[in-house]
C-alpha cells in the first residue's frame, strides 16, 4: 500500500510541476525509470495494464521543456561529441528499421525506450545546469538505486532464485547484475565525500546491499564488472584516504565477508569462466558472438534493432537467439555506424569525465572530483560487464553517462569564464577549501577553518 501511494505522489508531482518546472519532472521520471513501480510493487498493480506512469510525467516534462525555450543550449563544451552520438545512434535505429528490419514492431519496441532515453537526454543536458541541481540529479539517482537494491536483498530472504530465475522489470538477472555493478563506485564515492555520518552509512549500505544482488544474480559477466571495480576503489582508497592500516584491514573484511556471502555455487560458477571445458551457457555465448561477427561482416548497415534473431538460424543458431555482448549487437541490429556512435557517447562521456578529474576547478570545489572518479569507475564496470551482456535499452547506463556529461559542461564554462588565476573570484567558490599550492606551483591564500580539499 505504501508502494503505491508514494507511486501516485510521484505521479501526481511529476505532472502537475512538470510543466512549470520540468526540472522537477525531469527527476520524477528519472526515479521511475530505475524503480519501475509496476514491478516492485507489482501487488499493487496489474501487470498486463499498469499504468503508463512515465509516460504522463514524461509528456508534462517535455511540455514545461518546451514552454521554457528548450532550455539553454550554450556551454556544453565537453558534452556535445557524446550528445551527438547519442542522437546518431538513435537515428541509426530508426532508419534501419525502416530501411532493413524483418521484425519492425519489434524494432519499435525497443526504439520506444532509446527515443525517450535521447529526449530526456536532451532535456537533462539543458536544464541541469548548475551545482544543486547536478548534485539533486546525484542524489535522486542514487537513493533510487540504493532503495532498489535493498528491495531485491528483500525478496531474496523470500526466495534466493527468484531474481535468477524471473529478473526484474523485464530486465534478466545478468541486466540487473549489471545495474548493481553501477551503483557500488557511485555509492562508495558519495559516501567519502560527503561528510554527514547518516548520508555515507546509506551509502555504504546501498554498495553493501548491491554487491549482494550481485552474488545472488548468478551473473559471471556481473561477478566480473564486480572484481575490476572493487579493485580499483581498494586502489584509490590505499592511495587517497588516510589511515592506511585501517583502510586495508577493513577491505580484508569486506573481501572475506563477501566471499563468505557468496557461497560454493557463486563461486564454483565464477570461477568456470576460466575454465577449459566451458559449460553450455559460456558455449552458447561463444556461438553467438562468432555468428554475431559473421552477421556485421554480411550486413554492415544492420538488420535492424533487436533483429538478429530473425537471421540467426543462417548463422547455426535457434530463432530469436540473442547475442549477450553489446557491441557485437549492437553491430549486428544497428551496422558500424550504429556502434560507432553508441561508442563515441560511452567513449566521449568516459574520457572528458575522466579529464574533468584533473581540471583545478574540478579539485577546488571537490564535488566534481568525486563525480568524476565514480563516473568513470561505474562506466567502466558497465562496459566490462557489456562484453557478456546485451542491454542497450537499461536507462542507468545513460543516467550515470549523463551525470558526469552535466558536471563536465558546469566545470568547462566555469573554467572557460574565469582562468585559474581569477578563481577566488567565483561565487561558488567562495567558501570552498584550497590546496597547498596552484598548478604552477604558486601558493594558494590559506583560509581559516577550511578543511583539506581532496587531490
Amino acid at each position: 500500500m505504501i508502494g503505491y501511494l508514494f507511486t501516485y505522489l510521484l505521479l501526481a508531482i511529476g505532472t502537475s510541476f512538470g510543466w512549470i518546472r520540468p526540472f522537477v519532472g525531469l527527476m520524477v521520471y528519472w526515479c521511475f525509470a530505475v524503480l519501475r513501480p509496476p514491478f516492485l510493487w507489482f501487488w499493487a498493480f496489474d501487470y498486463y495494464n499498469h499504468p503508463r506512469l512515465s509516460f504522463y510525467v514524461g509528456m508534462s516534462t517535455l511540455a514545461g521543456w518546451a514552454m521554457l525555450g528548450m532550455g539553454d543550449w550554450k556551454g556544453l563544451k565537453g558534452a556535445r561529441l557524446a550528445i551527438t552520438g547519442l542522437v546518431g545512434y538513435v537515428v541509426i535505429g530508426v532508419l534501419t528499421t525502416n530501411a532493413y528490419s524483418v521484425w519492425p514492431d519489434y524494432s519499435w519496441g525497443v526504439l520506444d525506450t532509446q527515443i525517450k532515453i535521447a529526449l530526456m537526454a536532451l532535456v537533462t543536458m539543458t536544464i541541469v545546469r548548475d551545482p544543486r541541481r547536478i548534485m539533486i540529479f546525484c542524489w535522486v539517482l542514487l537513493a533510487s538505486l540504493g532503495y532498489l537494491a535493498y528491495t531485491l536483498n528483500e525478496w531474496y530472504r523470500i526466495n534466493p532464485m527468484y531474481l535468477h530465475n524471473n529478473g526484474f522489470g523485464a530486465i534478466d538477472n545478468n541486466g540487473v547484475g549489471m545495474i548493481m555493478v553501477m551503483i557500488v563506485p557511485l555509492a562508495f564515492f558519495m559516501g567519502v565525500y560527503d561528510k554527514r555520518w547518516w548520508v555515507r552509512l546509506l551509502c555504504f549500505f546501498s554498495a553493501a546491499c548491491a554487491i549482494h544482488v550481485i552474488l545472488f544474480s548468478f551473473s559471471r559477466g556481473s561477478q566480473l564488472g564486480l572484481c575490476m571495480v572493487g579493485a580499483f576503489i581498494f586502489l584509490w582508497a590505499m592511495l587517497k584516504l588516510p589511515r592506511k592500516m585501517l583502510t586495508f584491514s577493513l577491505a580484508l573484511i569486506f573481501v572475506g565477508i563477501t566471499l563468505r556471502l557468496a557461497g560454493d555455487g557463486v563461486r564454483e560458477r565464477f570461477m568456470s569462466i576460466f575454465a577449459e571445458d566451458l559449460d553450455a551457457s559460456a558455449e552458447s555465448r561463444f556461438s553467438t558472438w562468432r555468428a554475431a561477427w559473421e552477421c556485421i561482416k554480411e550486413h554492415p548497415l544492420g538488420v535492424g534493432p533487436r533483429n538478429f534473431g530473425a537471421y540467426a538460424t543462417q548463422y547455426g543458431l535457434s530463432a530469436g537467439k540473442a547475442v549477450h555482448n553489446l557491441y557485437l549487437q549492437t553491430g549486428a541490429d544497428y551496422g558500424i555506424p550504429g556502434l560507432i556512435c553508441l561508442m563515441m557517447f560511452y567513449g566521449s562521456t568516459f574520457v572528458n569525465t575522466f579529464r574533468m578529474g584533473f581540471n583545478p576547478v574540478a579539485r577546488r570545489l571537490v564535488w566534481p572530483f568525486f563525480i568524476s572518479v565514480a563516473v568513470c569507475t561505474s562506466l567502466g564496470g558497465f562496459l566490462v560487464c557489456s562484453t557478456f551482456i546485451g542491454m542497450e535499452s537499461v536507462e542507468v547506463g545513460f543516467m550515470i553517462s549523463l551525470l558526469g556529461l552535466v558536471s563536465v559542461a558546469y566545470v568547462n564554462r566555469v573554467s572557460a569564464a574565469n582562468p585559474i588565476e581569477a578563481l577566488n573570484a567565483i561565487p561558488e567558490l567562495k567558501d570552498v577549501p584550497l590546496k597547498s599550492g596552484n598548478d604552477e606551483g604558486e601558493p594558494w591564500p590559506e583560509r581559516q577553518g577550511a578543511r583539506p580539499a581532496w587531490s
